[in-house]
Parts: C-alpha cells; sequence; structure tokens
C-alpha cells in the first residue's frame, strides 16, 4: 500500500477533499471575469509622502478610536457583506479599469451603528476583496484601506454630532445620514483626486474632478438611507440590520448574473468576430489564387490562339498581295490586314485584362514597383506623378493587393475624369494600420455626382468601398469642384 501511495495510484481522501475545495474556491472567486492587471505604479516622491501621511493619519486615528465592539454579530455579518461586495464588484463596460459596488453603503452602516470599530474593519474588509478583484497589489491595498478607514470615520463624527441633537426627528435623522454621505465622498474621492493628480500631473486637473462627480449622486443616495441602520439596529440588532441589507445584496446578485451573460455574449461575439475574419482572409486569399488562374488560363490559352491567329492572317495577306491582281482579291487582303489588326487590338486588350486581374510586377517585385507601372501610364497623358512608400515597408501579401486595387481603381477615374495636373500616390504605416492616400488636383466632384455614376452602372467606387470594409478598414472620400480629390484608405496591417 505504501508503495502504490508513493507511486501515485492511490489518492489519499484527505487530498481529494482538499482539492476539491480549492477548486470550489477557485470557482467561487472566477464567478466574474477577471479584471486585467492595472499598470505598476511610479513611485514619485509627491505621492509616496501624501500616502504615507494619509496611512499615517489612518493608523494615528484607529488606534486612538477603536474599542471593543458592542455587537459582534453585526460587525461579523457586515465584515463578511463588506468583503463579497469588494470581491465581486462589477466591473465596468470600457477601457477605464473601474469597478462598481454598493459596498459604500455597507461602509456607512458599519460605522454609523458600531462607529470606529466598524469603520475600522469595513475598510480592512472592502481593501482586502478589492485588491483581490482588482488585482491592485500592497501598494494600492494599503491607500485604499488608509482612505476609507478616514472618510468612515470623518462619517461617523459627522453623523454623531447631528444625531445626537435629533431626538427622535426622522428629518433630523435623514439630515444625519445625508450629512455622513457627503462627508464619506468628500474625504475618500479629495484623496483620490490628489493621488491621480500626482501619479500623473498631465491629466488636466477638471477632467480628475469631473470624473468623481459622477458617483456623487450615489453617495448622497447611501447617505440619505444610512439613517436606517441606526433605526434598524436599534430595533431589531443584527436582523434589522441584515434585513436593510438584504435588497442591495440582491442586486447586487442579480448585477453578477448580469456581469456574467454580458461577459459570456462578447466572449461569443469576439469569436465570431475572429471567424467571420478568418473567413474574409480566406474570401480574400480566394479571389487573388482565382485571379492568377483567369489570368494564367487566358495567357495560356486565349492569348496564344490570338497570336497565332493574328500571325497566320498576316502572313498570308503578305503571301497574296504580289499575286492581288482582281478587285475581289484586294477585298480579300483589305479583309485579312483588318482582321489581323484587329486581333491584335484583341491581344492587347487582354494582356491589359490579365495585368489587371493579376498584376505579375506585384508577384515580382513589390508593390512599390506595381504602383510605378500604374503611374507610369497616367504620366504618359501628361499628368505629374509622385509616388512615397517608407523602403522598409512590410505587408502580408493580400494586404499589399488590395492597396494595390484600391489605388488602381483610384488612379484610373483620375486618368479618366479628373483632368489633373499633379497625383500624389502615399503610403504609410501608423501602429498597426496601414494608410494610402491618392490626392489629385482635378476638377473633383460633388456626392450628387457619384450618386449619378452608381445610377448609371459605374461602380468603381462602390467596389472599393467594399474591398476596404472586407477587411475592417474604411476609405474616405473627400472632393469639392475644383479642388480636387483626396482618398484616405486605412486597413489593418494584420
Amino acid at each position: 500500500m505504501a508503495e502504490e501511495l508513493a507511486a501515485g495510484r492511490i489518492v489519499p481522501r484527505s487530498s481529494g477533499r482538499a482539492r476539491r475545495a480549492v477548486g470550489t474556491l477557485v470557482r467561487l472567486l472566477d464567478v466574474l471575469p477577471r479584471a486585467p492587471a492595472l499598470e505598476p505604479v511610479r513611485y514619485k516622491p509627491s505621492l509616496l509622502a501624501f500616502v504615507a501621511a494619509v496611512e499615517f493619519i489612518a493608523v494615528a486615528l484607529a488606534a486612538l478610536t477603536v474599542r471593543q465592539p458592542s455587537d459582534g454579530a453585526t460587525l461579523a455579518v457586515g465584515a463578511v457583506v463588506a468583503f463579497a461586495m469588494s470581491v465581486y464588484a462589477i466591473r465596468s463596460v470600457g477601457a477605464a479599469p473601474t469597478h462598481w459596488t454598493p459596498d459604500v453603503f455597507v461602509q456607512l452602516g458599519l460605522s454609523l451603528v458600531l462607529g470606529p470599530v466598524g469603520a475600522v474593519t469595513g475598510a480592512i474588509c472592502m481593501a482586502l476583496g478589492l485588491g483581490i478583484r482588482a488585482r491592485n497589489g500592497w501598494y494600492r491595498t494599503a491607500f485604499n484601506f488608509a482612505n476609507v478607514v478616514v472618510s468612515n470615520l470623518a462619517a461617523y463624527y459627522a453623523f454623531s454630532s447631528v444625531e445626537s441633537h435629533a431626538n427622535g426627528s426622522g428629518l433630523i435623522l435623514v439630515a444625519a445620514g445625508l450629512l455622513a454621505g457627503i462627508t464619506q465622498y468628500a474625504v475618500n474621492h479629495g484623496f483620490l483626486v490628489v493621488v491621480v493628480r500626482l501619479s500623473n500631473p498631465t491629466v488636466p486637473l477638471w477632467r480628475i474632478v469631473t470624473r468623481e462627480l459622477a458617483v456623487l449622486p450615489y453617495s448622497l443616495g447611501y447617505g440619505a438611507g444610512s439613517f436606517a441602520f441606526v433605526v434598524m439596529h436599534n430595533q431589531a440588532g443584527v436582523i434589522g440590520f441584515v434585513a436593510l441589507l438584504m435588497p442591495v445584496i440582491l442586486l447586487h446578485f442579480f448585477l453578477i448574473i448580469f456581469a456574467r451573460r454580458v461577459h459570456a455574449y462578447e466572449a461569443e461575439r469576439a469569436a465570431h468576430q475572429k471567424e467571420r475574419e478568418e473567413l474574409l482572409h480566406k474570401s480574400v486569399e480566394a479571389s487573388e489564387a482565382e485571379r492568377r488562374r483567369i489570368a494564367r488560363d487566358l495567357h495560356d490559352g486565349v492569348v496564344q490562339n490570338l497570336a497565332g491567329m493574328a500571325f497566320a492572317l498576316s502572313a498570308t495577306a503578305s503571301e497574296l498581295k504580289g499575286k492581288a491582281g482582281e478587285n475581289g482579291q484586294k477585298k480579300i487582303l483589305e479583309l485579312l490586314e483588318s482582321s489581323a489588326d484587329e486581333t491584335r487590338a484583341a491581344m492587347k486588350d487582354l494582356r491589359t485584362l490579365i495585368i489587371e486581374l493579376a498584376p505579375p510586377t506585384l508577384r515580382r517585385e513589390g508593390l512599390h514597383a506595381a504602383l510605378l507601372e500604374v503611374l507610369r501610364d497616367i504620366k504618359r497623358k501628361g499628368t505629374k506623378t509622385k509616388l512615397d512608400l517608407p523602403p522598409n515597408l512590410r505587408l502580408r501579401e493580400d494586404r499589399a493587393a488590395l492597396i494595390f486595387r484600391v489605388a488602381q481603381e483610384v488612379l484610373r477615374n483620375v486618368a479618366a475624369h479628373a483632368e489633373a495636373t499633379n497625383v500624389t500616390v502615399e503610403l504609410k504605416q501608423t501602429g498597426r494600420t496601414a494608410v494610402l492616400r491618392v490626392v489629385d488636383d482635378g476638377k473633383g466632384f460633388t456626392p450628387q455626382q457619384v450618386a449619378r455614376r452608381r445610377a448609371q452602372g459605374h461602380l468603381g467606387t462602390t467596389s472599393i468601398v467594399d474591398l476596404a470594409e472586407e477587411v475592417g478598414g474604411t476609405l474616405d472620400i473627400d472632393s469639392e469642384l475644383g479642388k480636387g480629390t483626396r482618398v484616405t484608405l486605412r486597413v489593418p496591417v494584420e
């Protein structure tokens, strides 16, 4: 038995129970999606000095004021609820890593009912819970503890100063609770404003204050209702305290379920988006492959046949020229020569189509050479051209093909309609986005003209917009009559 145990073939029951308990704990903590880790703290001397001062004040006040609790059961229940609400704080939607929880209401209840011992206990539970949830680290957790201790104690003394004159008046008790909520908010968020300002002096002070003012209505509401903790506790002890907390606990439980569903939906949407991007990528690759196949088949089949036919017609016409005497033979010769000319013209059109379908220069020499080739055709018509591409630009084959297609279509429109003197093609990479700009000084156009051309079946602009959107990019066209046109394409490089 000992050998089997050492070999790992038998697992003790106690070990299995321990693993199940740990697994259950992990699952409980993973009810909500994990919050991303915050950026490291930049330990500036001014920030360290301020936080150290707040810590000293909190510890000194706690040491001077905390006494043995008068109601241990209420303290235990409040501590558990405060910790649980902080551990399961709801992360706000958006880029800012902020969390919401009605824990402030619990903090006020503990402070007003039990005094300093409730204020400090609530602060400890909140700081630990939120530290676990938001992965705050020791420095942020320590500051949160000190901040909440001071704000809770300030709220308690503000409430006591008014409540002592209530003489059973409900209106005065409401005013005392409201004053407690305002005091707690002012101290707590005042410290936060200072810390944020010291951490990042470049952020405007008005922006920090505006963000903190967004939660003021919650503090006012919590404060206005917090006097009920004292009333309920005086009437029914811990049961009254729990009864007042129960609606808040149920609301928070609903928000947890709602947050889980939102997270599941976002995960499913992200998976669908990734699948859609992969399908689009495959479709673009398939489109390029099909273009190359068609171009290859045209070149190896129809173009070669036409070339042979043109050669045969030209040779026959040359051979019969010396023998031509009658009008009928001259007509045949003219027909042969015109057929040869038309065949050569068809070959030229087909070769142009092949290059447009699958430009060999793009595959062999890259995007720079392919764009130069397109600009060369425009330059022959008298338009001055400029091409600006970074020398170290590295693009995926499908992205390079897309950029070329868009530039080709835009430049074709410039050559056909713009009557431009100058045209500039510029390509830059900004982060993970490639930006193509084609600018001309032609006659420009109005949106009504674009709509009319689309109605007539000219879908070139629509096709390049669709090309850009298929890969998650955008295409903007800015034009004005007499002031030229600027076309800007933005596509992700990955």
